[in-house]
């Protein structure tokens, strides 16, 4: 296989967050033009927060308290963030971040800080 031919499959397969490959590419670890070497994960596209709460930070079902509570996070804890929305007001804040893929989790705004890329509204 030639390696644009290969790039080309891998751009198909990039932003899953797991990167499978036909077993043709992933030749035992051997590489060149003709062999490419192939990690078994890719980096997240997803803009990245750090919770700054000094208390674990609810995760909701939609963007207000008075939602489900799905579960919470960590102090310090990073997590992906799909986008934001407006939501109930949190401290005079009222941006809330989706945390989820194809299940809505929600988290108050005002608790998180955005340490790598942009989010983008939802």
């Amino acid at each position: 296989m030639h390696y644009k031919t290969a790039i080309a499959v891998m751009a198909g397969v990039m932003g899953t967050g797991v990167a499978t490959v036909p077993a043709a590419l992933a030749d035992a670890g051997r590489t060149g033009p003709d062999r490419v070497s192939v990690t078994a994960t890719t980096a997240s596209a997803y803009p990245k927060g750090r919770v700054t709460s000094h208390h674990r930070l609810a995760i909701r079902s939609r963007p207000t308290t008075r939602s489900e509570r799905l579960g919470s996070l960590r102090p310090g804890q990073i997590v992906d963030i799909k986008c934001w929305a407006r939501g109930q007001s949190v401290r005079g804040d009222r941006t809330w971040y989706r945390l989820g893929i194809s299940t809505p989790e929600w988290v108050a705004g005002r608790y998180i800080r955005i340490i790598k890329g942009r989010v983008h509204h939802c």
